[in-house]
């Protein structure tokens, strides 16, 4: 087999791999396009029939406005949503003395306890090699 078929399989190989993910890529744009499609439909569909619907309880008018005033609460939620998502947290406190102490003290404490498992350990293991 010569270098040119080589570097040919190869090269065959990833475009075949390369064909693949773009067919993948394409098959789901294309189910995502009908899904957005069909959900805007619904959303249309369903505001048709409120409007029917509210007719003959409120008017025309005031349907439509019920109608509005439900897709303007929506899209004031949602941005209101996301307004809250990308504020900066706000900076930690500082704690307060009485527990800095605290920790202080613990700090000793929780060394002690990882020292004492550390010898265990290695006296656990030198044992193990006497035998």
């Amino acid at each position: 087999m010569r270098l040119n078929d080589i570097a040919a399989a190869a090269f065959s190989g990833a475009a075949a791999k390369v064909t693949g993910a773009t067919a993948k890529l394409r098959r789901n744009a294309i189910l995502y396009s009908v899904c957005a499609f069909s959900g805007v439909a619904a959303v249309v569909f369903a505001s048709s029939a409120s409007i029917l619907a509210l007719e003959p309880h409120v008017g025309d008018v005031y349907a439509r406005l019920i109608l509005a005033g439900f897709f303007a609460l929506v899209a004031v939620t949602i941005l209101l949503g996301l307004w809250l998502a990308s504020k900066p947290k706000a900076p930690a406190t500082v704690p307060p003395p009485h527990h800095a102490q605290a920790q202080a003290a613990q700090r000793p404490a929780q060394f002690a306890q990882l020292a004492m498992i550390v010898e265990a350990v290695m006296l656990g293991y030198s044992m193990a090699k006497r035998r």
